[in-house]
């Protein structure tokens, strides 16, 4: 559900606006927005600069920040942290150049071996030149052994490094004169390992400030977007009054949390005007769910929030969406894996991953579930296992699972339906609920009589009653879909009707995937036990087959199935149930006023 908001309306002297504001996003309850196109003054402009820097040693320090961190040691500041951030990383930049160019000498001079650059020089000054040469190896000639003052220094098999003393008059037709090496291998491996150790070193040290730091740097820029925030409410969101003497800020509060703000007020005799929220305004949108809704909210925002006025379908989808998944992947050994996985992991996990951890034992649990009912225990079809043939009547065949898929979807788009009445009745105009209502009688009307069709014959009198209620569901169509003058209304109710004839099979169809990916999850398990009981007949090493083919097989089934399994259900309620439940999202998150807030998640 969504949490009712009060729209407030604050008149303060200009005097006591500062002390207001300080007050307000100390309270940290009125969400009063952002401005769309900011004047930022000489602090604002300063402090931006400085929220951009802060974000990025952080993002830079958070490459740096272990698994597991020692105790922390304490640091003066955030600017001595920059300082030293900074300092560091311009050090590990020059080391890893230097790193990069002795690498890169490297890999001329190793093919010279160790030699010294000093013997080769004053060789020079007594007149006698070495010459570095390189040639493809089938070009290169024998015979210049014997004649020429030549050496091999390296063989590869498609070129040949060879030195000569004295080379002006010689031809090697066919070789390329290579640069004289300043320094041999063993001063450059030497120098490969100094600066391989300086970056350990560094890194080291940026190990020991991400761990003594992030903490302090966290808390600078959230003072300095909070500081930011309050200049951008004063200088861009407050309405100012008779040239300034008075201004005027409107904001949203949570209806529970207007007590705590109306004791702040009356204590401080701010004038004020509350009135809740009226049709046309957007007021901010905070979710509210039992835990059990709650699990499945960051779902539910990876598409949109709902608008103010609508209904929240988080709770409504949720149920759904644990079937579907169980009925994607379909096997109880699977499901078993997440359902134990997950559990054993929350002794273990974080508090911010516990909530994920318990809708991972919800998905396995549904899994579990579903795959005994499909028969299916790790690509073992039950049915055929002797041991269960009391329990055979329990388990769906293909047909049967087909037939339920879209039993499933059938279901879950009616009660789309529903939940569209709902929501209509919330809007403007509450009267296009009749169309929707017109839709479920004609569906209603259609399923009873066909089901009395199959069992026996109508009378005439029940054939009228079914002719009158099919006319009314069609008036109820055609004159109450949309609003607007009688004439609009008639256009708009035929596009309609053509609109959810053409779209409701299609809807439903589409459920046809949960039969899909159930069976191919089913299959592919099959066949890895299959693959893993044909190889593991083999002598001596059959064992140890069998048992890799088993566990990477099933890991890899698993994982990809589990995708699966998770983005359909997703497709299925975004497109599907969204659309029949007239879903249009379009809320902006409720963001209070407030000094307590991590600024770091806005940035990762």
């Amino acid at each position: 559900m969504i949490t009712p908001m009060v729209k407030y309306t604050f008149a303060v002297h200009n005097r006591a606006y500062s002390p207001f504001l300080d007050d307000l996003q100390e309270l940290g309850v009125v969400h009063v927005g952002k401005s769309k196109e900011k004047i930022l003054s000489g602090e604002a402009s300063a402090l931006s600069g400085e929220a951009e820097k802060l974000e990025k040693i952080i993002q830079f320090l958070k490459n740096y920040l272990p698994e597991e961190q020692s105790s922390k040691t304490k640091v003066s500041s955030s600017d001595e942290i920059t300082l030293s951030v900074e300092k560091l990383r311009e050090e590990l930049d020059a080391e890893r150049l230097t790193l990069e160019q002795v690498k890169a000498k490297t890999e001329k001079s190793e093919v010279w071996g160790t030699f010294s650059p000093e013997i080769i020089s004053k060789l020079k000054e007594s007149g006698v030149e070495v010459c570095f040469f390189s040639i493809q190896a089938k070009k290169f000639n024998k015979s210049w052994l014997e004649k020429y003052p030549v050496e091999i220094v390296r063989e590869a098999s498609n070129r040949t490094w060879f030195v000569a003393l004295d080379a002006q008059h010689m031809h090697f037709n066919g070789a390329q004169k290579e640069n004289i090496p300043e320094e041999d291998i063993s001063q450059l491996q030497r120098d490969l390992e100094k600066s391989t150790k300086n970056i350990v070193t560094i890194e080291k040290n940026l190990e020991k400030l991400a761990v003594s730091g992030m903490d302090v740097l966290q808390q600078k820029l959230e003072k300095v977007n909070a500081r930011l925030e309050w200049l951008d409410v004063k200088m861009n969101l407050s309405i100012p009054v008779g040239e300034g003497v008075v201004y005027v800020l409107e904001g949203w509060v949570p209806v529970s949390e207007e007590q705590k703000l109306e004791e702040y007020l009356r204590k401080e005799q701010i004038f004020y005007l509350s009135s809740p929220a009226q049709s046309g305004e957007h007021p901010p949108v905070q979710l509210k769910n039992n835990r059990f809704g709650k699990l499945f909210e960051p779902i539910s925002k990876l598409f949109a929030l709902p608008a103010y006025q609508e209904l929240d379908l988080t709770l409504y989808f949720a149920p759904f969406f644990m079937l579907f998944f169980g009925f994607c992947l379909g096997d109880a050994g699977y499901g078993l894996i997440l359902l134990v996985g997950s559990t054993a992991y929350k002794f273990f996990a974080s508090k911010e991953l516990k909530s994920y951890l318990t809708l991972g034992q919800l998905f396995g649990a549904s899994t579990l579930v579903m795959g005994l009912i499909f028969g299916t225990f790790f690509g073992i079809e039950l049915v055929k296992v002797p041991a269960l043939d009391n329990f055979k009547n329990v388990f769906l065949d293909s047909s049967q699972v087909f037939s339920l898929s879209l039993v499933v979807g059938g279901v879950q788009i009616t009660f789309g339906i529903i939940l569209r009445i709902i929501n209509q009745l919330r809007q403007e105009n509450p009267l296009t609920a009749i169309g929707s209502v017109g839709w479920l009688m004609l569906f209603a009307t259609a399923g009873v009589f066909e089901f009395l069709l199959k069992h026996q014959a109508i009378s005439q009198g029940l054939a009228t009653v079914r002719i009158a209620l099919y006319s009314v569901s069609l008036v109820m169509i055609i004159f109450f879909s949309t609003g607007g003058p009688v004439h609009m209304r008639l256009f708009g109710g035929l596009w309609e009707i053509y609109n959810t004839v053409t779209g409701i099979f299609g809807d439903l169809l589409s459920y046809i995937r949960l039969f899909a990916l159930g069976i191919a999850s089913s299959i592919l398990g099959l066949v890895i036990n299959q693959m893993a009981i044909s190889f593991g007949s083999a002598k001596y090493i059959g064992p140890v087959i069998f048992i890799l083919i088993i566990v990477i097989g099933h890991t890899a089934n698993i994982a990809i199935s589990s995708l699966g399994a998770f983005v359909h259900p997703m497709r299925l309620t975004f497109v599907e149930f969204y659309k029949n439940a007239g879903f249009k999202g379009s809320g902006k998150p409720y963001n209070p006023f407030s000094k307590n807030k991590s600024y770091l998640s806005t940035t990762s």
